[in-house]
């Protein structure tokens, strides 16, 4: 009577143990396959709004490039030409808010701004070249236009090389950052799955432990091939 007591209980007691253990470790594996995918989400959302960010700043730039195109084109029309003068002013105020979206966006994914500082910095020079140019713009004479345009022709082009530029660079970097993210979760994966078969491992171990403190009157009822 006392064997089966005494045989009983360790027996519950590793069985709550157990599946305590058991709890711990499926709430553990599930934070790490929870941080995983949250490390890797949070990576993308990064990388997408860098990208986001200078694809808006790019399809500003290039609505500030047409816009200056059509005022010189309609400088014989007093009010398309003052329509597109204010377009091409918005557009490069639009402009500026962009690129320090960009920059922002590129701080934050942890990514060197130099290159997107210098690209600010020839916008605002080529913003001058822009304002100095149209002072030799003569309105009512279409013909002056000509001479504007020789003044500024070209001057954005290495600014629309250095937009594909950072964009083959954030792209070369978000690469980079997956190449470093996914082995190091991917071992951290390998670790949280090592624990869990661990403790499927414990868990066969006890029940064979357990079974050795097996009341002998249970084994003989349980197998009456040992009398």
């Amino acid at each position: 009577m006392n064997n089966s007591i005494y045989s009983g209980k360790p027996l519950k007691i590793f069985i709550v143990l157990i599946t305590l253990l058991s709890i711990f470790g499926g709430y553990q594996l599930s934070q790490l396959i929870y941080g995983i995918n949250s490390d890797y989400m949070q990576h993308t959302k990064k990388m997408l709004a860098m990208e986001r960010s200078l694809e808006d700043a790019n399809n500003v730039f290039s609505r500030q490039i047409q816009e200056w195109k059509d005022m010189l084109l309609r400088v014989d029309d007093t009010e398309l030409y003052n329509k597109h003068r204010q377009a091409f002013f918005d557009a490069s105020l639009t402009l500026q808010g962009a690129f320090q979206r960009t920059k922002s966006a590129i701080r934050d994914a942890g990514m060197d701004t130099s290159f997107i500082e210098h690209m600010i910095n020839d916008n605002e020079a080529l913003l001058s070249d822009y304002l100095a140019s149209k002072s030799m713009l003569k309105q009512q004479q279409i013909d002056s236009f000509r001479e504007v345009d020789k003044q500024i022709i070209g001057a954005d082009r290495h600014l629309q090389n250095d937009f594909a530029a950072l964009e083959t660079e954030i792209r070369d970097f978000s690469n980079q950052q997956l190449d470093q993210i996914m082995p190091a979760q991917w071992n951290r994966y390998l670790l949280g799955l090592l624990g869990a078969i661990s403790l499927l491992v414990m868990a066969i171990l006890g029940f064979v432990f357990a079974s050795l403190f097996q009341d002998p009157d249970n084994k003989v009822a349980a197998n009456p091939s040992v009398i």
